[in-house]
């Protein structure tokens, strides 16, 4: 018996044998043909691909969806298709076009300082692995598992995952690889036990041998013995029960006790956070925040926000993204945006406020997801809205860049919806007045909300019992909105810390609001309690408010 250590990246216990997949490629006799022939076959081979990618998806579901149509949009990405299109100019073959082309746009996704996109760079390989194939003339065929098996490499590509059949993966081992990377999310996704990280010797011989997996502890056991095997089963009949509890809530309708409909939303950074809060019960990402982008010491290009922000929907699989534009200032400060904060930084220069004295960092960051737009079914909302004045200053600006994009001659989404956080006195006390000027749909930030109701630094231990979410005032200023969008007819919604409290989220519900936005560890928490409540029973009101 031989113990491997390894990063466990998907929790869980397997028994088996073991898989070893080699992804060495064999020598290939290729014939270059004038680059006019070469791009045709690039182009044909390009089309066969995406056709293939497009029967895949529609035979998927969930996980495997969302990294198909990722790796088919990549086929579509302007830097690589150009990169090709230079090496054939060239004179290089197709075929090595491709590679080569895969081998740079892979290389300068590594260096992206974001782990998410960062670990694309195993996707943009792998579907130009797919390419290159059709150009080479081989087969692209499912991996032929006679039993259920342990999969084993140095690195696996979500095309060697998809290509098994349901049920046939018992565990992931690799060598290399990250916890972001698509094989470790679909693990996660489709329950499969994975390592990664675990010593490369581990692969000498390792094909067709007996092995145990412990997700939970990282180990791999070669050769287990009947003691390790016990132990092993044990585990997995323990985490099969606590499995199937999950599963039934997971599948359960969001509806009260009483039938009162709602909907559950995830709060965001990135597409692992997404897949995070699909995978815990979230029907859509109700706040992706994109201050990430300016954590470094610069701030990211047009075309790297678009591609994360691509990314983000692919990761949603078809649901609902709403993005939040940077909401720098007062707590949140960036060494890629120099701007001085004032003496009261939370009534300083922040959110959209900064954004608009700003226009540099700005506009960039609107074009890219006017173009992310055309893309899927994304939406817009700016933070720390003051008045109907700010909000019309920034719709200005968007016309402004739909304008420049039109010039451009680059797709976008012509009528790319836009809202608005309500997370100031003011925004709530006009929210009839921002609906008019036409304000698409409200997110209500109970965070800032009660900061500046309750004039209380919500940083500041001092005041921390002045700090209320639950307080009369802002319970006023919620129902204003409430009111003010069943009026205007557009939907509104919770995002904050105390949409996370299954208490809260219940008086929410109580207070005509339907949609809450949380954090993904959140979301499951409030739905046992929400789909346990009867609003027709009277509320326990805080000390205080009866």
């Amino acid at each position: 018996m031989r113990v491997f250590k390894g990063k466990a990246v998907s929790g869980g216990y397997a028994l088996g044998k073991i898989r070893r997949i080699d992804h060495g490629i064999g020598n290939v006799s290729r014939t270059v043909q004038g680059p006019l022939r070469e791009r045709a076959l690039f182009d044909a081979a390009v089309v066969i691909a995406k056709n293939e990618l497009e029967e895949l998806e529609q035979r998927a579901t969930g996980e495997e969806k969302d990294i198909l149509l990722f790796q088919r949009l990549l086929l579509d990405d302007e830097v690589l298709v150009n990169a090709v299109g230079d090496f054939i100019l060239s004179g290089t073959g197709s075929a090595e076009a491709v590679e080569r082309a895969s081998e740079l746009f892979a290389r300068r996704l590594q260096q992206v300082d974001d782990s998410y996109i960062a670990d694309r760079s195993t996707d943009v390989l792998d579907v130009c692995r797919r390419v290159v194939s059709i150009l080479d003339g081989k087969p692209r065929e499912r991996l032929n598992l006679t039993e259920p098996m342990i999969l084993a490499s140095e690195t696996l590509y979500p095309s060697d995952i998809f290509s098994a059949g349901s049920g046939m993966i018992l565990g992931i081992v690799t060598v290399e690889g990250s916890a972001q990377s698509h094989a470790a999310l679909v693990a996660q996704t489709l329950g499969i036990p994975a390592l990664i990280k675990v010593e490369s010797e581990f692969l000498e011989n390792c094909d067709d041998m007996p092995a145990a997996l412990d997700g939970e502890k990282g180990e791999l056991i070669l050769e287990p013995d009947e003691a390790c095997r016990a132990r092993i089963l044990e585990q997995k009949d323990a985490c099969s029960r606590h499995t199937a509890d999950w599963e039934q809530l997971l599948a359960a309708p969001c509806r009260t006790a009483d039938g009162v409909p709602f909907s559950l939303l995830g709060n965001c950074s990135g597409p692992e956070d997404i897949e995070a809060a699909v995978a815990c019960g979230a029907q859509e990402v109700g706040l992706l925040r994109t201050e990430f982008a300016l954590a470094g010491s610069r701030i990211p290009p047009e075309e790297e926000q678009f591609y994360f922000y691509v990314s983000c929907l692919a990761a949603a699989g078809g649901r609902p993204v709403t993005i939040r534009t940077y909401d720098i200032g007062a707590d949140k400060f960036s060494d890629g945006v120099s701007f001085k904060p004032g003496p009261n930084p939370a009534l300083g220069l922040r959110g959209l406020r900064l954004c608009l004295q700003r226009q540099d960092i700005f506009l960039p960051q609107i074009y890219a997801l006017l173009r992310a737009g055309a893309r899927g079914e994304l939406r817009v909302m700016f933070p720390m809205v003051g008045d109907v004045s700010e909000w019309d200053e920034a719709m200005e600006l968007v016309e402004t860049a739909r304008e420049n994009l039109r010039k451009r001659s680059v797709t976008f989404k012509e009528d790319l919806v836009f809202g608005c956080m309500i997370e100031v006195p003011g925004a709530a006390l006009t929210a009839r007045e921002l609906a008019a000027h036409g304000c698409k749909f409200f997110s209500i930030g109970t965070n800032d909300l009660a900061q500046y109701t309750c004039a209380a630094d919500r940083m500041d231990p001092a005041v921390e019992k002045y700090f209320r979410t639950d307080s009369l005032g802002v319970d006023r200023l919620v129902q204003m909105t409430v009111d003010a969008a069943r009026e205007a007819n557009i939907p509104v919604c919770v995002c904050g810390m105390a949409a996370g409290q299954p208490r809260m989220a219940e008086h929410y519900l109580r207070l005509g609001v339907d949609r809450l936005s949380m954090a993904s560890q959140c979301l499951m928490d409030v739905k046992r309690h929400l789909t346990r409540a009867d609003l027709h029973h009277p509320e326990q009101l805080p000390c205080g408010r009866r």
